[in-house]
């Protein structure tokens, strides 16, 4: 559905073959449309007193997920390009890499490119009418993206973050998975819990009610237990 859907069309870096996100987003997102199409419903049938159904589709939300590059289709005529972490619309939003590491920036203005050349001890890229506006940093993408990638590659990526940070310029460090797991938010969320049986540990539901993350999530299944449910003559694969 990535592919049909026409996501994978714009996913990955530039002339690099099509790729696809590595996560069901679909798959994901059907199930989440679904339920908020079924709370709609629930709430309409109390004022009116009717019930319906509710539809949808994997390549309904598919589609849906490119709502905005399908937008500037119909507008423009011209298909989006792949811009691998970057934006078709906003420049510099995206990955440099540090001397030690990978960090996102986020400039998406005038304003915060101003700031960031600061950082960066070269004001005078702001001033440049190559630089000076969005739309003529989207003209100049890969002049100015070498350019601060080439500072950027200077020094630690611990150093850039803390400087952005002071000057309010919004980035973020690429973190790994293990990252993640380990990262104070992860643990101040209660975001990884575990399964009633105590066998596995897993991320649990992304929301909370009253500050509370609902609990219930099941137990791991044992090897096989399920065998029986299976129709007559039909065996397990392993």
């Amino acid at each position: 559905m990535q592919a049909v859907g026409g996501l994978m069309s714009f996913v990955g870096n530039p002339g690099e073959p099509a790729s696809r996100i590595p996560i069901s987003v679909n798959d994901m997102g059907t199930g989440l449309w679904a339920a908020i199409g079924i709370l709609a419903a629930l709430f309409r049938r109390q004022s009116t007193g009717v019930g319906e159904t509710v539809g949808v589709s994997l390549y309904e939300t598919a589609v849906a997920w490119g709502a905005v590059q399908i937008a500037d289709y119909l507008a423009s005529g011209v298909l989006p390009g792949r811009w691998g972490s970057g934006t078709a619309a906003i420049v510099p939003h995206q990955a440099f890499n540090c001397a030690d590491g990978a960090i996102m920036v986020a400039a998406g203005n005038d304003r915060l490119f101003r700031r960031l050349c600061e950082v960066l001890g070269h004001a005078e890229w702001a001033e440049d009418p190559r630089f000076g506006t969005n739309s003529a940093r989207v003209q100049n993408r890969a002049t100015l993206i070498g350019l601060l990638g080439g500072v950027f590659a200077t020094t630690p990526a611990g150093t850039w973050l803390a400087a952005l940070d002071a000057a309010d310029v919004p980035c973020g460090k690429i973190q790994s998975i293990a990252e993640v797991v380990a990262h104070p938010q992860t643990e101040a969320l209660g975001l990884l819990v575990r399964t009633e049986d105590e066998a596995a540990r897993i991320v649990g539901l992304p929301i909370s009610f009253g500050g509370v993350r609902p609990g219930a999530i099941g137990r791991s299944p044992r090897l096989g237990e399920h065998n029986a449910l299976l129709p007559t003559g039909q065996e397990a694969q392993s």
